[in-house]
């Protein structure tokens, strides 16, 4: 069977505007007597049904006959259909927490490892222990975008870690 993200995005759409009630999965689009169309409309129905974005639909029997059964859209579907994700988008948000003292011994330890002369190395780690914490936090976005800003670099640093 192929994918036909038309026809997903057909089905989807006709169950939102019902949400929250249920329909019958054959009313939802026009399937003709074509075996092959209904096997295509199961097929898709079913798709949806595995990745979590509707409920219910269609039963295949053993000797490959249909049944027909109501439709419901999940949140996850709703949440597929629109723009920017949904509220799976805003839960599936990682956040990444550093504490100053962190950021602070990262720093310091790039300092040590840097081919500097001692002077200039104690300079910059009597700074950097002097920083507070909303200044870090400054720095550190700064750091980061910097680091982005290499990315060809990031990119290698990256595979290296991964593989």
């Amino acid at each position: 069977m192929e994918v036909d993200r038309t026809l997903q995005r057909e089905i989807l759409e006709r169950l939102r505007e019902a949400y929250p009630s249920q329909v019958r999965t054959k009313a939802l689009v026009p399937v003709d007597e074509d075996p092959l169309r209904d096997k295509q409309f199961a097929g898709t129905i079913m798709y949806l049904e595995e990745h979590g974005l509707l409920k219910g639909g269609v039963i295949v029997s053993t000797n490959g006959q249909f049944a027909w059964s109501a439709s419901k859209i999940t949140a996850a579907g709703l949440d597929f259909l629109e723009d920017d994700g949904g509220l799976t988008a805003i839960l599936g948000t990682v956040t990444v927490k550093l504490h100053a003292d962190t950021i602070r011994e990262l720093m310091l330890a790039k300092v040590d490892a840097a081919p500097l002369p001692p002077t200039e190395k104690s300079a910059l780690k009597k700074a950097i222990s002097t920083l507070s914490g909303e200044a870090l936090k400054e720095i550190a976005k700064k750091l980061v975008a910097a680091g982005m800003d290499s990315a060809p670099d990031a990119i290698a640093f990256l595979k290296g870690l991964l593989h």
